[in-house]
């Protein structure tokens, strides 16, 4: 049974993968309008021009913490019950991509976050 701080460590850990990733669609929509929209940049290119791009490394420093703060909680909660929380990142990321980015949550996705949130609940107790 997992307590009420490690759940909110967890948690903590999963608000942190998920900045990661809006950080790194930041990243990316920063690439999108640094070229034309009739050009794309191949992956040599995209990677040469993302070094560029601040928020690259403000998202690389979030997953460095991220790891470190993942490797201190398996040290005193089993994988089992800790890895499933990070599947609550599958549902921060689409909500906060709807909020900060302006993207459509279908339907069906808003059906797996519910269910996602009720494993995780389940999960926890």
């Amino acid at each position: 049974m997992l307590t009420y701080i490690q759940i909110l460590q967890l948690l903590s850990f999963t608000f942190l993968m998920s900045l990661g990733q809006i950080l790194f669609k930041k990243t990316a929509l920063s690439l999108s309008l640094s070229i034309s929209s009739s050009n794309s940049l191949g992956l040599f290119e995209g990677l040469i021009k993302a070094l560029s791009v601040p928020w690259l490394y403000l998202a690389l420093c979030v997953y460095a913490l991220a790891t470190v703060f993942w490797l201190y909680l398996l040290q005193r909660i089993p994988l089992s019950l800790a890895y499933p929380f990070s599947a609550f990142s599958m549902v921060i990321v689409p909500i906060a991509a709807v909020l900060i980015f302006g993207e459509r949550l279908t339907w069906s996705c808003g059906v797996g976050v519910l269910f996602i949130t009720i494993g995780i609940f389940i999960i926890a107790r």
